[in-house]
């Protein structure tokens, strides 16, 4: 099983809650809303996890269209039994 994956991080919980909500509204079944691992940002925050790359497009569309501005992908690789996160320039 391929325990990769990515994920969008927000500047706001609000604002990945938002966007994912409107996501789940339009259908779109392939993310989850997730706790933002404490290594990337302290404090009570969410990203949206997703498994493909492509669907990095599809968030940068919706979070322009909502206003929602800037926010970071980290490509999730699970290694030895930790994961490590790196900073992708998408």
């Amino acid at each position: 099983m391929d325990q990769n994956y990515y994920i969008a991080v927000f500047e706001t919980k609000n604002k990945a809650v938002f966007l994912y909500s409107t996501l789940e509204t339009m259908g779109y079944s392939n993310f989850q809303l997730i706790s933002t691992p404490c290594t990337l940002k302290a404090g009570c925050n969410y990203s949206i996890k997703f498994r493909n790359i492509r669907y990095a497009d599809v968030l940068a569309r919706e979070a322009e269209e909502l206003n929602i501005g800037a926010f970071d992908i980290y490509f999730v690789e699970k290694k030895d039994g930790k994961y490590k996160y790196k900073k992708t320039n998408i």
